[in-house]
């Protein structure tokens, strides 16, 4: 099973906060489908602090590729963002070994 679920792409919403004067990524919420990465995206903009979120999607043929489908409220500039996405993916990569 482990095998077959890896083909697949995975999908997250992940929050991003306002700290001071900065805007940092939360912790990601991993989702079934894309559609319910969106509405998880969408709902995170009502919770105390959350000022922005994205809908992201890890490829299924390489785990390196995080892409980024939709974008609410207010998210880091383009390198910034990029830079949160890299630290995200390494920390998961961590996680499993």
């Amino acid at each position: 099973m482990g095998k077959l679920a890896s083909q697949f792409p995975k999908f997250a919403a992940l929050p991003f906060v306002a700290i001071d004067e900065d805007v940092i990524a939360g912790a990601p919420v991993r989702c079934i489908n894309e559609r319910a990465a969106i509405i998880c995206a969408e709902r995170l903009l009502t919770v105390f602090g959350n000022v922005g979120s994205v809908v992201l999607r890890r490829s299924a043929i390489s785990s390196n590729k995080l892409d980024v489908i939709q974008i609410f409220g207010e998210v880091p500039s383009d390198g910034e963002l990029a830079g949160s996405l890299f630290e995200i993916a390494a920390t998961a990569r961590q996680a499993k070994h």
